[in-house]
């Protein structure tokens, strides 16, 4: 199982969403640590950077993975978390 750290950044934005974006981000991201290649379809590497994306509806998780630590980088909309 893996390790979910958050930056500031990333807790804070995931702190402005409603709780039942929270909800269903959380339950993804849990999902994933006990059990990546359950949501394999969902991830997709990012280019130029050497990070990947989940997605979650509308949402969009963007996080590095190092073994046994997933560090989430950021939270948003599809619309807004590419900037």
């Amino acid at each position: 199982m893996r390790t979910i750290v958050w930056t500031h950044e990333a807790a804070r934005q995931f702190l402005a969403l409603s709780v039942e974006v929270q909800d269903r981000i959380e339950a993804k991201l849990d999902q994933f640590a006990m059990n990546p290649s359950a949501l394999a379809n969902q991830i997709k590497p990012l280019k130029g950077v050497k990070a990947r994306r989940l997605r979650v509806g509308d949402y969009r998780v963007i996080f590095t993975d190092e073994g046994v630590i997933l560090m989430i980088l950021k939270v948003g909309h599809r619309r807004d978390i590419y900037e």
